[in-house]
């Protein structure tokens, strides 16, 4: 098989091997700490998080390359045809953090006035432990790179924000043959849940989901017997927040829209609680990393580059709202294969890839440098 034999394939081989569903990360961190000292990674370390760390370099600009190792459940079966290489994490994300890691140890043996620290994060698929760990251990990062898959040719700058909505809603119940004189707290609940569609409408982009705020009802659960009107019901809405908009003001506004309901329906028990929050993130076109990957791919694919928007939400995010620096996200494989069962990424994309990594850590040196 073309390629088989290349270090960045083998490295991408034996990750894809070695199984590491959020939260159980350990295995495969060691096993990446051993690959980054085989590269010439100083300062190999992990954290408290599991996070496998190394660095390349000294000095300015500092640049933070971060994959996340994990992966949503279910193994699947490691192969190669052709010239895909097929496996759970090949497209999200062991692939783009693979290319990192390759990209950033042939700097190794050929130092260069610049400091590369690689990070490889544990359950960015869950509660995003690792990068959380990762900002709070500092850094002095002038630019910072997220991988995931898109294309080699393609460079990520903005995710939308999330944040999940609760919503409880609590009522009397009573006997469904006299259904008239006892509220359903579903039917109340239902009647919620359309006046938060309707604030979802307000703030609809025809045509742009990425600028549009969604709120999605992920999880309902109401009732306990066939012939009793439910007391209780729960709903959970996943709402993602579109750049140009704050978490707090999604907050309270469908705070407003619950207790409003409550208010004018003779004081329904009505609340609505929050569980975290993202903010959304729109990179600066004009900023060294979206410009030093843009020439990068000019040159090293002789393709256009494409700039993309996505509707999810990263890591990126929490970096550039915590540390205020420009980010963008990138890496190999198509987006769309991720949590499937068919995923996979196109060697030649992969290797690709690492070109772009390597060339365009070469453009930031030069465009910091220059003080653009």
């Amino acid at each position: 098989m073309r390629n088989k034999s290349d270090p960045a394939v083998e490295l991408l081989l034996e990750t894809l091997k070695t199984y590491s569903v959020s939260t159980k990360e350990e295995k495969l961190s060691k096993l990446l700490r051993e690959q980054l000292r085989q590269r010439g990674f100083k300062n190999v370390r992990t954290d408290k998080a599991g996070n496998a760390i190394g660095e390349v370099g000294s000095g300015h600009p500092h640049v933070l390359l971060c994959g996340h190792m994990d992966t949503v459940p279910g193994f699947l079966k490691v192969r190669v045809e052709g010239e895909r290489v097929y496996g759970r994490g090949a497209a999200d994300a062991k692939s783009p953090m693979c290319a990192m890691i390759s990209a950033a140890g042939a700097l190794a043996s050929a130092p260069e006035a610049m400091k590369v620290t690689m990070a490889c994060v544990t359950r960015e698929e869950g509660d995003s432990l690792g990068v959380e760990t990762l900002i709070e251990s500092g850094g002095d990062y002038d630019y910072a790179v997220f991988g995931e898959p898109a294309g080699a040719a393609r460079i990520t700058v903005g995710y939308r924000g999330r944040t999940a909505a609760k919503v409880t809603v609590a009522t009397h119940g009573g006997h469904a043959s006299s259904s008239w004189a006892h509220p359903s707290a579903v039917d109340q609940s239902l009647a919620i849940m359309s006046l938060i569609k309707d604030y979802e409408r307000k703030y609809t982009v025809e045509g742009n989901h990425f600028r549009s705020l969604s709120a999605s009802l992920t999880l309902i659960r109401g009732g306990s017997y066939s012939n009793v009107v439910p007391k209780s019901c729960q709903m959970t809405f996943d709402v993602r927040i579109p750049p140009g908009m704050k978490s707090a003001r999604v907050k309270e506004d469908l705070a407003a829209v619950v207790e409003g309901y409550a208010t004018m329906n003779g004081g329904v028990d009505a609340r609505v609680e929050f569980e975290g929050y993202t903010e959304p993130y729109d990179a600066p076109l004009d900023s060294v990393v979206v410009r030093a990957f843009q020439r990068s791919i000019l040159k090293t694919l002789s393709t256009r580059p494409v700039l993309t928007n996505k509707t999810g939400t990263g890591d990126m995010n929490t970096m550039a709202e915590r540390m205020g620096i420009p980010c963008l996200t990138y890496g190999p494989a198509d987006s769309n294969l991720g949590h499937t069962e068919m995923e996979f990424v196109d060697i030649p994309d992969y290797l690709g890839s690492i070109r772009v990594i390597s060339g365009a850590l070469q453009e930031i040196k030069t465009l910091h440098g220059r003080g653009d």
